[in-house]
């Protein structure tokens, strides 16, 4: 159940901490930047990253002084019983009635708290659905089944954080930068040593930061990111196969043809006939 989600824009030397939050909480800087301590870890977050906090977290928000950030927050109950009517709010600290409540429940042996990038598929389409939570909430159309639905969906988005090296606690920027240039350049095949140059680190480095942030290679993750727009253009596009290979650097059509099947495990003859067109 979603029980709360709300932007909050911090001044410069404002400074929140809350010692005892019983939600799993989502946190995104939407502008600015700053730091996130809970568990006894910082989180440096930029409009980059989303930081998932778990289940019973503190939380101690410290905004940069110049550029103090905005963030969108929601707060996820994982387990609500059916039969109590939903308060839609957060318990927070020890003396909240809410705190321990039967009725509402979480994991046994809750997680550490978790950041992702914004880039990341997983992590756009929790900041896409925590947003509307939001705007829900602003706009008081807060219902029981809405709530439950979308809170559903936010967990199952974010079910996989934290497992194989795919997650991190702070995204450098040496490689949002690399990243930014191969989204930029889906037309191309990249070598590593031109990521690399963008980053201005060696190909090792450029090969370490991939592997421990994305869990691919500096090629893996660009022939996965050719391929997910791939399949984007066939499923928005009245574009022809070969077109669409163009578009993300394949001169040659059955060449892209056997990568994206690999990829997808359809032709993308096949991928772009069963789609719904408008």
């Amino acid at each position: 159940m979603v029980v709360a989600a709300n932007w909050y824009r911090f001044r410069s030397g404002q400074h929140i901490r809350h010692s005892h939050v019983e939600s799993v909480s989502f946190v995104w800087v939407v502008q600015g930047s700053g730091t996130i301590v809970s568990g006894g870890e910082s989180f440096a977050l930029t409009s980059n990253t989303i930081l998932r906090l778990p289940w019973k977290h503190e939380v101690d928000y410290r905004p940069d002084p110049l550029s103090p950030f905005q963030v969108g927050t929601i707060h996820l109950i994982p387990e609500h019983d059916a039969s109590v009517p939903v308060d839609f709010r957060v318990g927070v600290g020890t003396s909240d009635p809410l705190i321990d409540a039967a009725w509402r429940r979480g994991p046994a042996q809750p997680g550490p708290a978790v950041a992702l990038s914004s880039r990341a598929v997983s992590g756009r389409n929790v900041i896409t659905l925590a947003s509307y939570c939001i705007e829900r909430f602003l706009a008081e159309r807060v219902s029981e089944p809405a709530m439950r639905s979308l809170a559903s969906l936010i967990f199952e988005e974010s079910a996989e954080w934290g497992e194989g090296g795919a997650t991190a606690k702070a995204v450098p920027t040496v490689l949002e930068l690399m990243i930014d240039h191969i989204l930029a350049n889906l037309d191309r095949h990249l070598t590593v040593a031109e990521v690399a140059r963008v980053g201005q680190c060696s190909s090792t480095t450029a090969e370490r930061l991939f592997a421990r942030y994305t869990g691919l290679s500096v090629l893996s993750w660009s022939r996965r990111r050719r391929m997910q727009e791939a399949a984007l253009l066939l499923r928005t596009s009245g574009l022809r196969v070969n077109e669409v290979a163009r578009l993300v650097g394949y001169a040659d059509p059955l060449y892209f043809s056997r990568v994206f099947t690999a990829v997808h495990a359809v032709p993308p003859s096949r991928y772009a006939k069963e789609q719904l067109r408008p």
